[in-house]
């Protein structure tokens, strides 16, 4: 697991409504194939699957990057976070299936 930079995610009020654009969060370099989440007593956290072999983690809330797994040779295709957020789990085109934590 390795830590890097942040990314930002933009709010705005319009007729006393606070409206959330969608989280933008560069990081990958090719494309997220899925995005699942886990609600923990430290806050949401996102882990996203995807074709450059590299699944991430990042806060829900703001969209900040925690960390990358790497270790897969082919594209991941899934990557899920257990409840508590201790664990992760992805599968890969590599035929291999890794747990991190």
């Amino acid at each position: 697991l390795t830590r890097g930079p942040l990314c930002r995610i933009s709010q705005g009020i319009m007729e006393g409504k606070v409206l959330q654009a969608p989280l933008v969060c560069p990081g990958h370099s090719r494309g997220v194939v899925q995005v699942s989440y886990t609600d923990t007593p430290d806050g949401l956290f996102l882990i996203s699957a995807c074709l450059d072999s590299k699944p991430m983690i990042r806060r829900g809330e703001t969209g900040d990057w925690v960390g990358t797994f790497e270790g897969h040779k082919g594209a991941v295709w899934s990557a899920k976070l257990n409840p508590p957020g201790l664990r992760a789990a992805t599968g890969s085109a590599d035929f291999s299936a890794k747990l991190g934590g």
